[in-house]
Protein backbone atom coordinates (compact mmCIF):
# COMPACT_ATOMS: atom_id res chain seq x y z
CA UNK A 1 0.00 0.00 0.00
CA UNK A 2 2.85 2.42 1.13
CA UNK A 3 3.51 1.86 -3.30
CA UNK A 4 0.34 3.55 -3.98
CA UNK A 5 0.49 6.60 -1.55
CA UNK A 6 3.34 8.61 -3.36
CA UNK A 7 1.57 9.24 -6.48
CA UNK A 8 -1.81 10.20 -4.02
CA UNK A 9 0.08 12.65 -2.28
CA UNK A 10 2.03 14.17 -5.47
CA UNK A 11 -2.01 14.27 -7.61
CA UNK A 12 -3.29 15.84 -4.05
CA UNK A 13 -0.69 18.42 -4.27
CA UNK A 14 -1.23 19.02 -7.94
CA UNK A 15 -4.88 19.20 -7.37
CA UNK A 16 -4.55 21.79 -4.46
CA UNK A 17 -2.08 23.69 -6.49
CA UNK A 18 -4.59 23.95 -9.55
CA UNK A 19 -7.70 24.59 -7.36
CA UNK A 20 -5.64 27.94 -6.28
CA UNK A 21 -4.17 28.94 -9.67
CA UNK A 22 -8.02 29.27 -10.55
CA UNK A 23 -9.21 31.10 -7.51
CA UNK A 24 -6.70 34.08 -7.79
CA UNK A 25 -7.75 34.27 -11.65
CA UNK A 26 -11.78 34.15 -11.55
CA UNK A 27 -12.16 35.11 -7.93
CA UNK A 28 -9.36 36.74 -5.75
CA UNK A 29 -8.52 38.79 -9.34
CA UNK A 30 -12.27 39.97 -9.55
CA UNK A 31 -12.02 40.82 -5.48
CA UNK A 32 -9.21 43.29 -5.68
CA UNK A 33 -9.72 44.70 -9.37
CA UNK A 34 -12.39 47.48 -8.52
CA UNK A 35 -11.83 51.18 -7.93
CA UNK A 36 -11.26 52.15 -4.34
CA UNK A 37 -14.60 53.98 -2.67
CA UNK A 38 -12.98 56.35 -0.76
CA UNK A 39 -10.78 57.95 -3.77
CA UNK A 40 -8.88 61.39 -2.96
CA UNK A 41 -6.86 62.03 -5.71
CA UNK A 42 -5.29 65.85 -7.21
CA UNK A 43 -4.39 65.97 -11.10
CA UNK A 44 -2.81 69.29 -12.57
CA UNK A 45 -2.91 69.76 -16.16
CA UNK A 46 -0.88 73.20 -17.67
CA UNK A 47 0.08 75.15 -21.07
CA UNK A 48 2.45 77.36 -20.34
CA UNK A 49 1.55 79.27 -23.48
CA UNK A 50 -2.02 79.36 -23.68
CA UNK A 51 -4.51 82.20 -25.80
CA UNK A 52 -7.97 82.97 -23.90
CA UNK A 53 -9.98 85.38 -23.66
CA UNK A 54 -9.43 87.51 -20.84
CA UNK A 55 -12.92 88.07 -18.56
CA UNK A 56 -10.91 90.28 -16.06
CA UNK A 57 -9.58 92.40 -19.18
CA UNK A 58 -12.27 91.73 -21.71
CA UNK A 59 -10.01 91.44 -24.25
CA UNK A 60 -7.53 88.38 -25.83
CA UNK A 61 -5.11 87.38 -23.89
CA UNK A 62 -2.30 84.55 -23.14
CA UNK A 63 0.19 83.24 -21.12
CA UNK A 64 0.13 79.91 -18.69
CA UNK A 65 -3.34 78.17 -18.18
CA UNK A 66 -3.34 75.78 -15.04
CA UNK A 67 -6.52 73.27 -14.59
CA UNK A 68 -6.51 71.45 -11.46
CA UNK A 69 -8.87 68.35 -10.87
CA UNK A 70 -9.83 67.49 -7.31
CA UNK A 71 -11.97 63.98 -7.17
CA UNK A 72 -13.25 62.87 -3.79
CA UNK A 73 -15.11 59.59 -3.62
CA UNK A 74 -18.37 58.99 -1.75
CA UNK A 75 -18.45 55.25 0.18
CA UNK A 76 -21.13 55.79 1.98
CA UNK A 77 -23.38 56.97 -1.22
CA UNK A 78 -21.23 54.37 -3.48
CA UNK A 79 -22.60 51.37 -1.17
CA UNK A 80 -26.10 52.85 -0.83
CA UNK A 81 -26.41 53.24 -5.01
CA UNK A 82 -24.71 49.16 -4.96
CA UNK A 83 -27.32 47.96 -2.85
CA UNK A 84 -30.42 50.19 -4.50
CA UNK A 85 -28.96 48.92 -8.12
CA UNK A 86 -27.77 45.53 -7.77
CA UNK A 87 -24.50 46.77 -8.94
CA UNK A 88 -20.87 47.34 -7.37
CA UNK A 89 -20.98 51.34 -8.21
CA UNK A 90 -18.76 54.04 -7.10
CA UNK A 91 -19.59 57.25 -6.57
CA UNK A 92 -16.90 60.58 -6.80
CA UNK A 93 -17.56 64.07 -6.86
CA UNK A 94 -15.15 66.26 -8.62
CA UNK A 95 -14.60 69.69 -9.31
CA UNK A 96 -12.45 71.14 -11.89
CA UNK A 97 -10.79 74.45 -11.93
CA UNK A 98 -8.70 76.61 -14.64
CA UNK A 99 -6.70 79.51 -13.62
CA UNK A 100 -5.04 82.05 -15.82
CA UNK A 101 -3.14 84.49 -13.83
CA UNK A 102 -3.20 83.20 -9.82
CA UNK A 103 -6.08 85.51 -8.59
CA UNK A 104 -9.29 84.19 -6.44
CA UNK A 105 -11.61 84.63 -9.39
CA UNK A 106 -10.90 81.28 -11.78
CA UNK A 107 -10.86 81.65 -15.58
CA UNK A 108 -13.64 78.72 -15.73
CA UNK A 109 -14.76 75.95 -13.34
CA UNK A 110 -17.09 72.93 -12.78
CA UNK A 111 -18.59 70.41 -10.64
CA UNK A 112 -19.28 66.88 -11.19
CA UNK A 113 -20.41 63.98 -9.73
CA UNK A 114 -19.67 60.63 -11.45
CA UNK A 115 -21.77 57.27 -11.04
CA UNK A 116 -20.12 54.57 -12.73
CA UNK A 117 -19.20 50.46 -12.86
CA UNK A 118 -16.27 49.67 -10.03
CA UNK A 119 -15.12 46.88 -12.50
CA UNK A 120 -15.23 48.56 -16.28
CA UNK A 121 -14.98 52.55 -15.80
CA UNK A 122 -18.60 52.97 -17.49
CA UNK A 123 -21.15 55.48 -16.55
CA UNK A 124 -24.04 54.59 -14.71
CA UNK A 125 -27.17 56.09 -14.88
CA UNK A 126 -28.64 56.40 -11.22
CA UNK A 127 -28.32 57.70 -8.04
CA UNK A 128 -27.51 61.49 -8.56
CA UNK A 129 -25.17 62.28 -11.39
CA UNK A 130 -24.71 65.46 -12.15
CA UNK A 131 -22.86 68.70 -13.93
CA UNK A 132 -22.82 71.64 -12.04
CA UNK A 133 -25.93 70.63 -9.87
CA UNK A 134 -28.06 69.72 -13.21
CA UNK A 135 -28.94 66.00 -13.42
CA UNK A 136 -26.78 64.42 -16.51
CA UNK A 137 -27.14 61.11 -18.38
CA UNK A 138 -23.64 60.09 -19.61
CA UNK A 139 -22.28 57.23 -21.20
CA UNK A 140 -18.71 55.72 -22.36
CA UNK A 141 -16.07 55.84 -19.77
CA UNK A 142 -15.72 58.79 -17.18
CA UNK A 143 -12.37 58.70 -15.30
CA UNK A 144 -10.40 55.77 -16.40
CA UNK A 145 -10.03 53.01 -18.77
CA UNK A 146 -11.39 49.25 -17.31
CA UNK A 147 -9.31 46.61 -15.55
CA UNK A 148 -7.20 44.76 -18.21
CA UNK A 149 -7.67 47.49 -20.88
CA UNK A 150 -7.89 45.93 -24.26
CA UNK A 151 -5.61 47.39 -26.87
CA UNK A 152 -8.68 47.96 -29.30
CA UNK A 153 -10.82 50.54 -30.60
CA UNK A 154 -14.18 50.09 -29.18
CA UNK A 155 -14.15 52.34 -25.87
CA UNK A 156 -15.86 55.50 -25.60
CA UNK A 157 -14.96 58.44 -23.55
CA UNK A 158 -17.56 60.92 -21.95
CA UNK A 159 -16.65 64.67 -23.18
CA UNK A 160 -18.50 67.33 -20.51
CA UNK A 161 -18.00 69.76 -22.47
CA UNK A 162 -19.74 68.70 -25.65
CA UNK A 163 -22.06 66.37 -23.41
CA UNK A 164 -21.52 63.26 -25.12
CA UNK A 165 -19.04 60.69 -25.54
CA UNK A 166 -17.01 59.88 -28.65
CA UNK A 167 -14.93 56.80 -29.87
CA UNK A 168 -11.30 56.01 -28.55
CA UNK A 169 -8.70 54.92 -30.91
CA UNK A 170 -5.57 52.35 -29.97
CA UNK A 171 -2.42 53.88 -31.11
CA UNK A 172 0.38 51.74 -30.02
CA UNK A 173 2.68 50.70 -26.54
CA UNK A 174 5.26 53.21 -25.26
CA UNK A 175 7.13 53.17 -21.93
CA UNK A 176 6.56 55.64 -19.26
CA UNK A 177 8.88 55.86 -16.64
CA UNK A 178 9.53 51.84 -16.74
CA UNK A 179 5.78 51.27 -17.30
CA UNK A 180 4.41 49.57 -20.03
CA UNK A 181 1.23 51.21 -21.35
CA UNK A 182 -1.27 52.16 -24.21
CA UNK A 183 -1.37 55.45 -26.35
CA UNK A 184 -5.21 55.88 -27.24
CA UNK A 185 -6.48 58.82 -28.88
CA UNK A 186 -9.79 60.42 -29.20
CA UNK A 187 -11.22 63.34 -31.23
CA UNK A 188 -14.16 65.67 -29.81
CA UNK A 189 -15.46 67.42 -33.43
CA UNK A 190 -16.36 70.79 -33.50
CA UNK A 191 -19.95 71.19 -31.11
CA UNK A 192 -21.68 74.41 -30.28
CA UNK A 193 -21.88 74.19 -26.14
CA UNK A 194 -23.70 76.89 -25.19
CA UNK A 195 -24.16 81.05 -25.25
CA UNK A 196 -22.11 83.78 -23.29
CA UNK A 197 -23.19 87.49 -23.46
CA UNK A 198 -20.54 89.69 -24.47
CA UNK A 199 -19.75 93.18 -25.56
CA UNK A 200 -21.05 93.84 -28.88
CA UNK A 201 -17.74 95.79 -29.24
CA UNK A 202 -15.86 93.17 -29.42
CA UNK A 203 -17.48 91.51 -32.87
CA UNK A 204 -16.62 95.26 -34.89
CA UNK A 205 -18.42 93.65 -37.87
CA UNK A 206 -21.87 93.39 -36.04
CA UNK A 207 -22.39 96.95 -35.43
CA UNK A 208 -23.88 96.06 -31.86
CA UNK A 209 -23.19 98.74 -29.07
CA UNK A 210 -24.68 96.68 -26.40
CA UNK A 211 -24.38 93.22 -24.86
CA UNK A 212 -24.79 90.26 -27.70
CA UNK A 213 -25.52 86.65 -27.56
CA UNK A 214 -22.26 84.69 -29.08
CA UNK A 215 -22.52 81.08 -29.47
CA UNK A 216 -19.72 78.56 -28.36
CA UNK A 217 -18.04 75.97 -29.97
CA UNK A 218 -15.44 73.74 -28.87
CA UNK A 219 -13.27 70.91 -30.12
CA UNK A 220 -10.38 68.76 -28.86
CA UNK A 221 -7.99 66.23 -29.45
CA UNK A 222 -7.13 64.41 -26.37
CA UNK A 223 -3.82 61.55 -26.07
CA UNK A 224 -4.28 59.11 -22.87
CA UNK A 225 -1.10 57.02 -21.86
CA UNK A 226 -2.80 53.92 -19.63
CA UNK A 227 -1.92 51.60 -17.46
CA UNK A 228 -3.51 48.57 -18.95
CA UNK A 229 -3.83 46.34 -15.81
CA UNK A 230 -5.58 48.93 -13.78
CA UNK A 231 -6.84 51.13 -16.44
CA UNK A 232 -5.34 54.42 -14.69
CA UNK A 233 -4.35 57.16 -17.40
CA UNK A 234 -0.95 58.27 -15.68
CA UNK A 235 -0.24 61.01 -18.20
CA UNK A 236 -3.05 63.45 -20.47
CA UNK A 237 -2.67 65.49 -23.58
CA UNK A 238 -5.41 68.00 -24.84
CA UNK A 239 -5.42 70.37 -27.63
CA UNK A 240 -8.45 71.97 -27.19
CA UNK A 241 -10.04 75.05 -29.42
CA UNK A 242 -12.56 77.31 -27.97
CA UNK A 243 -14.46 80.35 -30.36
CA UNK A 244 -17.42 82.46 -29.57
CA UNK A 245 -19.73 83.32 -32.88
CA UNK A 246 -21.41 86.03 -33.56
CA UNK A 247 -22.91 86.77 -37.03
CA UNK A 248 -20.29 85.33 -38.78
CA UNK A 249 -17.54 86.88 -36.68
CA UNK A 250 -15.53 84.79 -34.37
CA UNK A 251 -13.61 85.09 -31.15
CA UNK A 252 -10.73 83.15 -29.73
CA UNK A 253 -11.99 82.06 -26.64
CA UNK A 254 -9.28 79.52 -26.13
CA UNK A 255 -6.55 77.81 -27.70
CA UNK A 256 -4.78 75.41 -25.51
CA UNK A 257 -2.35 72.52 -25.52
CA UNK A 258 -2.52 71.26 -22.13
CA UNK A 259 -0.93 68.07 -20.62
CA UNK A 260 -0.23 66.92 -17.05
CA UNK A 261 2.42 68.25 -15.30
CA UNK A 262 5.96 66.19 -14.82
CA UNK A 263 4.53 66.24 -10.64
CA UNK A 264 1.05 64.75 -11.76
CA UNK A 265 2.88 61.97 -13.91
CA UNK A 266 5.63 61.24 -11.17
CA UNK A 267 2.84 61.10 -8.76
CA UNK A 268 0.70 58.46 -10.43
CA UNK A 269 3.81 56.10 -11.91
CA UNK A 270 4.94 56.21 -7.82
CA UNK A 271 1.33 55.30 -6.83
CA UNK A 272 0.25 52.75 -9.60
CA UNK A 273 3.23 50.95 -10.36
CA UNK A 274 3.50 48.53 -7.66
CA UNK A 275 -0.35 48.29 -7.68
CA UNK A 276 -0.31 47.47 -11.19
CA UNK A 277 2.63 45.12 -11.14
CA UNK A 278 0.67 42.38 -7.93
CA UNK A 279 -2.39 42.75 -9.73
CA UNK A 280 -1.08 41.18 -13.03
CA UNK A 281 0.81 38.55 -10.90
CA UNK A 282 -2.71 37.68 -9.57
CA UNK A 283 -4.74 38.15 -13.04
CA UNK A 284 -2.24 36.22 -15.01
CA UNK A 285 0.97 35.07 -14.21
CA UNK A 286 -0.09 33.28 -10.58
CA UNK A 287 -2.76 31.51 -12.24
CA UNK A 288 -0.78 30.46 -15.37
CA UNK A 289 2.29 29.25 -13.21
CA UNK A 290 -0.02 27.62 -10.33
CA UNK A 291 -2.52 26.27 -13.39
CA UNK A 292 0.87 24.43 -15.82
CA UNK A 293 2.59 23.12 -12.14
CA UNK A 294 -0.87 21.66 -11.03
CA UNK A 295 -1.61 19.99 -14.16
CA UNK A 296 1.76 18.84 -14.50
CA UNK A 297 1.52 17.28 -10.97
CA UNK A 298 -1.80 15.43 -11.48
CA UNK A 299 -0.60 14.41 -14.54
CA UNK A 300 3.12 12.93 -12.97
CA UNK A 301 0.89 11.37 -10.12
CA UNK A 302 -1.43 9.74 -12.89
CA UNK A 303 1.30 7.98 -14.61
CA UNK A 304 3.53 7.29 -11.42
CA UNK A 305 0.12 5.44 -10.21
CA UNK A 306 -0.46 3.15 -13.69
CA UNK A 307 3.44 2.34 -13.58
CA UNK A 308 2.86 0.82 -9.99
CA UNK A 309 0.00 -0.61 -10.68
CA UNK A 310 1.90 -2.25 -13.41
CA UNK A 311 4.56 -3.29 -11.41
CA UNK A 312 2.71 -4.89 -8.97
CA UNK A 313 0.62 -6.39 -10.78
CA UNK A 314 3.71 -7.83 -12.47
CA UNK A 315 5.06 -9.26 -9.50
CA UNK A 316 1.92 -10.83 -8.35
CA UNK A 317 2.12 -13.35 -11.10
CA UNK A 318 3.44 -16.89 -10.38
CA UNK A 319 6.53 -17.70 -11.83
CA UNK A 320 6.97 -19.44 -15.38
CA UNK A 321 9.16 -22.73 -14.81
CA UNK A 322 9.60 -24.89 -18.48
CA UNK A 323 10.17 -28.13 -16.90
CA UNK A 324 9.87 -29.83 -20.33
CA UNK A 325 12.67 -31.91 -21.44
CA UNK A 326 15.79 -30.93 -22.71
CA UNK A 327 15.56 -31.42 -26.93
CA UNK A 328 19.80 -31.70 -27.22
CA UNK A 329 19.70 -33.91 -23.80
CA UNK A 330 17.01 -35.60 -23.86
CA UNK A 331 16.11 -34.57 -19.54
CA UNK A 332 15.02 -31.91 -17.67
CA UNK A 333 17.42 -29.00 -16.40
CA UNK A 334 18.58 -30.33 -13.55
CA UNK A 335 19.47 -26.57 -11.89
CA UNK A 336 15.67 -25.74 -12.87
CA UNK A 337 13.16 -25.43 -9.69
CA UNK A 338 10.78 -28.35 -9.25
CA UNK A 339 7.46 -26.50 -9.69
CA UNK A 340 5.08 -28.45 -11.17
CA UNK A 341 2.79 -27.32 -13.77
CA UNK A 342 -0.73 -28.17 -13.24
CA UNK A 343 -1.40 -27.57 -17.08
CA UNK A 344 1.05 -30.73 -17.68
CA UNK A 345 0.31 -32.93 -14.82
CA UNK A 346 -3.21 -33.16 -13.74
CA UNK A 347 -2.82 -32.03 -10.17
Amino acid sequence: MRKFLLPAIIMGVGAFILTMGLLLRFYAYPKLAVVPLDQNTTQVVQDPNASFFDADNVKPGSGELTTTSRIIGDPEASEQASEDSGRDLAIWNSGQVSDNNGDNMPMDGSTEVYVFDRHTGEAVNCCGEARDGQEVKRDGLLVKFPFDTKPVDTYRWWDSSAGQSFPVKYEGEEDLQGMNVYRFTMEVPETKTGTRELPGSLFPKAKENGAVEAERFYSNKRTFWVDPVTGVVLDRLELQNQEFRYEGESLKALETESRFTKETVDKNVEEYKSASSLLKMVHSTLPLVLTILGVLLLLTGVLLSVLIGRRHHLDAQPAYVDDRPDPVFGMADPDAPTTRRSDLHGG
